[in-house]
Formats: structure tokens, sequence, C-alpha cells
């Protein structure tokens, strides 16, 4: 028997360098049945370093916009700690200290990322390994995913559809204006209603402290995965609930075994 829930859009504007209007929310056909056995019965990801090694395309697409105005470059690992907040302040970081207050600028710079990256984002990226068969596992025992990133939602949906099927994950959300970015309540709370989740029974999942405050700011429990960008002692310093450090752990956590 299945089962699927009409949800309601939220509109995106058009963003520079993309050729298509994506919504905010994406869903697909879940089996119902079975009662759940899991410690957790929905679960949220982040994208990037957390489900997808995407590091090495934000720090090209930053690298190139700095180089087409003859800025400093940066190693590919100093953009693990430019990257967690969304697009905007990426850029704001990779720019010049002198542009500061610059909204001219800045709004050029932006577009100019945004439209590298949107070209170049599945150049390297991939999958972490065993991330897949988690996901797999996590779906076969009746646990429901969703994805919930600060990425610009038009760079999030299509990168979730070629690396994982339409089929793993009921919702992605990305960016976009309706909401301000996580680690802020709003956005996660939307998602948390469009899959009718409780809380108690809801695990955050990401790879930042970022991502902590995001589960704990909407009253969840937070899990840092330590494969990610920044590592085991940010994630405990912000207070994760629990830190993992390979896939199967977490969902052996996720699962309660």
């Amino acid at each position: 028997r299945q089962r699927l829930r009409a949800i309601k859009d939220i509109q995106i504007p058009n963003m520079p360098g993309t050729h298509a209007q994506y919504h905010g929310v994406r869903f697909t056909t879940q089996a119902a049945g079975a009662p759940m056995a899991a410690a957790f019965s929905h679960v949220i990801f982040d994208l990037d370093g957390t489900i997808l090694n995407t590091l090495e395309d934000l720090a090209a697409a930053g690298n190139h916009t700095c180089e087409m105005h003859g800025w400093p470059t940066f190693a590919v690992d100093e953009y693990r700690y430019k990257v967690g907040n969304g697009m905007l302040k990426l850029v704001e970081r990779f720019m010049p200290a002198e542009y500061a207050g610059d909204g001219r600028m800045f709004e050029q710079t932006l577009a100019e990322f945004r439209a590298y990256y949107g070209e170049h984002k599945e150049d390297h990226t991939s999958p972490y390994a065993g991330t897949i068969e988690m996901l797999d596992r996590l779906r076969v025992a009746g646990v429901q995913l969703a994805v919930l990133t600060n990425k610009d939602h038009v760079s999030a949906a299509p990168l979730i559809e070629k690396y994982f099927g339409s089929e793993r994950f009921a919702l992605v959300q990305g960016r976009v204006d309706a909401f301000p970015p996580k680690p802020e309540a709003p956005v996660t709370l939307h998602v948390m209603k469009e899959l009718g989740a409780d809380p108690a029974t809801t695990l955050y999942v990401g790879d930042s402290n970022v991502d902590i405050l995001t589960g704990h700011n909407a009253g969840l429990k937070s899990a840092g995965v330590a494969w990610g960008f920044r590592g085991r002692a940010e994630l405990e310093a912000a207070g994760a609930d629990h830190v993992v450090d390979t896939q199967d752990e977490l969902a052996a956590l996720i699962l309660g075994e």
C-alpha cells in the first residue's frame, strides 16, 4: 500500500546561471505498513559535508570567482570553514575585506559564483562512501528521510536527484527567501510540518556546529558526522547529542541497535 501526501510548494525566484525554476519541497511515495522499531522515525540530513562531498567544487567556484577579480585564492581545505551558512555567507567570506559593505560588488560576485557553480557543481562531487547503502538500510526499516540544507535550492535539488534519485528522500529543502537560513528554526519547523514528524522521534544529522544548532533550535536531537568538513572536536564543542565516525554507526544509532 502506498501513501502520497500532497504539500504546498514554495516558489523560488529564478537565479543567475540557472535554466529552470524549482520548488521548495520535493516528495515521493513511501510505503506505509510495518510498525516502527527504530529509535527515530524521521531523519533530516544536511547536504554538504554530510551526505555529499562537495568541497572541491565549492572551492573551485570560489577561487574561479576570485581569479576573475584578481583577488587572493584559498586552499581547498580553507573552504571547510567558509561553507556551512549558505552561498551568500560563503561569498562574503572569500571576498576581500576591503569590499565589506559594498552591496553592488557583493551582488555581482554572488551572481558570478552562482553561475560558475551551477555549471560545475558535479565536476568532483560524490556521495561519501557507504552513504547510499546507509540510506537504503534506513528506508527498508521504515525511517522517513529528508534533506535540509543552506545550499541554494536551485543547486541542492538537482544534486540530490542526480546522486540519490527521487525515491530515497521524502522531502528536499534548500535555501529559499521565504525562510532565514539554518540554524534559525523556521525552515526546520517547516520541514517537520511537511513530514508530519514528531520532534521526539526526529534526528537532525550534519557535520558542523551550524547543524547541531539547527536541530537544537527546533527542539530536535542532533547527531554530528565526524567524516565531514569540520570534524569531531567542533561537533562535540557545539553540544552534539551524538557524534559518529561511520555510516554504519549512524544507521545503528537511528535504528536503536
